[in-house]
Formats: structure tokens, sequence, C-alpha cells
């Protein structure tokens, strides 16, 4: 009965280690849309470093899984230390997958929001504390395309967020935001 559970256990390490790699990827946008994606907006999106921290978050998981398969305490209070230890980081493994959930940021007709790592409320500019938005374009083999917006604040700090997926699609929307402001997306070569 033993080896089977071993059996078990060895295939869950597997499977964490390799899903460690693809489940992010699947997960964590759905999941983040039906948690936190409001019912009107122009952009929602996780921050990149969510994907990585769920990521090392089941790696870690298939690790410390690992390291218990691999040790095998002879005595019942090494058993008991070797749970609880295996138990405590598979706890702070799962609360850094939960806080991976929570790291994501959307733009609205109000301004924009930012719930970053390790936040426990939404950052919110309003589009009236933007003094300046820049649309950075590359030249890469002869060809210019748009690569990110620079957003520049009242306060003098920036934000960056690269025009792919559906940045592309809210430019025009945060073009007209800008607009009923008086101001409009100026374009930066580099």
């Amino acid at each position: 009965m033993e080896s089977n559970g071993r059996q078990i256990q060895f295939g869950l390490i597997i499977i964490l280690f390799l899903s460690s790699l693809i489940v992010p990827v699947i997960l964590l946008y759905p999941i983040q849309e039906i948690l936190y994606r409001p019912n009107e907006f122009y952009y929602f999106a996780p921050y990149f470093n969510a994907y990585i921290i769920f990521m090392v978050s089941l790696f870690v998981m298939a690790l410390v899984l690992l390291i218990n398969y691999l040790i095998i305490p002879k005595t019942k209070k090494r058993k008991n230390i070797k749970r609880g230890l295996v138990s405590t980081s598979l706890l702070i493994a799962l609360g850094f997958i939960a806080l991976s959930f929570n790291t994501y940021k959307w733009i609205d007709s109000r301004g924009i929001h930012m719930n970053p790592f390790f936040s426990l409320k939404v950052n919110f500019v309003e589009w009236e504390e933007i003094v300046k938005v820049e649309q950075v374009n590359l030249e890469k083999s002869g060809v210019t395309k748009p690569d990110h917006l620079v957003f520049t604040f009242q306060d003098g700090s920036t934000i960056e967020e690269p025009l792919a997926g559906n940045m592309v699609l809210a430019k025009n929307y945060i073009a007209n935001e800008l607009k009923q402001r008086g101001l409009t997306i100026e374009n930066v070569y580099k």
C-alpha cells in the first residue's frame, strides 16, 4: 500500500513540474477575468510578473514534494517535523499563487487602475492626472512599428504598456479620453 502511495506522489510531482510551465498561461487570465474584470473597460490584463510568480509557486510546490519524496525519516518525531515543513511550504506557495491572481491592471473611462504584486488595494490614476502619453516606435530591419505607450503623470512617474494584443484595440479609446482632456498621443521614434 505504501509503494502505491509513493507512486501517486511521484506522479503528482511530475504533473506539478510540467504544469508549472503551462497552467499559469492557461488559467491566470481567465481566473482574473472572473474575479476582477469590471463590466466596462478598454483594457484589462495581468502583469507579466503574475505569470512568473504563478509558475515559480507551482515549481516550488513540486520541488517541496520531491524533497519530501526523497527524504524518508526513521522516527515518528522526524516524520511529524517533515509533515509540518512540507505543509507550511505548500501553504506559502498557495499564498503566492493567490497573490498572483490579485496582480492585474485595467483602463476604463475613469482612468488607469493598477493592482501590483503585494498590493492589497488598487492604485487609481484619473485621466486628469496624466500630463503626457507617448507612443514609442522602434525601427527593426528597416520597418518602424509601434512598440509601447508611456504614460507620464503629474508627479513625474511613468508607466509603460506594450502595444500588443488588447492594448492595440484600446489605443483608440485611450486617444479619445486624452482628446477630451486636450491631450494627444505623441509619437517618439527610436
